[in-house]
């Protein structure tokens, strides 16, 4: 049974260059690079819901060219074995609008990435939720939780 565990320093190094990567290649719309960032399996979940299989989601990024900026907050990284890794962490997405408008859209994100045959890393699964409406206060944890982000947490008041 592999035991799940934080990533060491080589490993986190390895997952936030590859994070890096995909962060740059859709600001680029260089679809030949998510191609290979994208595992063949993945399954893309976009804040507002919408699904992709791999070949919806490098036709998505290459029509709507949508992303202008994407801010992530630090990175949580944890292996399961050698070869599993799951990333979650905050992130800021600035987007084009079909109307030309620029949108900000912020939430949680939980990425998993495997390690294949020829040593690259590869997402095969993206989910990101969008910050909604908090009816109850933060806790004390969530609160310290997020005190030391990189990117805020906008609560809605009720």
């Amino acid at each position: 049974m592999s035991t799940v565990a934080y990533a060491d320093d080589a490993v986190r190094a390895e997952i936030l260059a590859v994070e890096e990567r995909r962060r740059a290649a859709l600001l680029a719309v260089d679809v030949p690079a998510l191609d290979e960032l994208f595992d063949p399996t993945i399954v893309h979940t976009h804040a507002p819901g919408v699904t992709h299989d791999k070949a919806q989601l490098l036709e998505h990024v290459a029509t709507r060219k949508a992303y202008l900026d994407i801010t992530r907050g630090p990175l949580t990284i944890r292996l399961i074995g050698p070869d599993v890794a799951v990333v979650t962490g905050r992130i800021r997405n600035r987007l084009d609008s079909p109307d030309g408008t620029e949108r900000t859209v912020r939430g949680q994100v939980i990425q998993v990435l495997r390690r294949c045959a020829d040593g690259a890393w590869r997402y095969v699964s993206f989910q990101m939720t969008p910050d909604g409406e908090h009816v109850w206060p933060a806790t004390d944890a969530e609160k310290a939780s997020v005190a030391d982000t990189a990117i805020e947490l906008v609560e809605q008041k009720g």
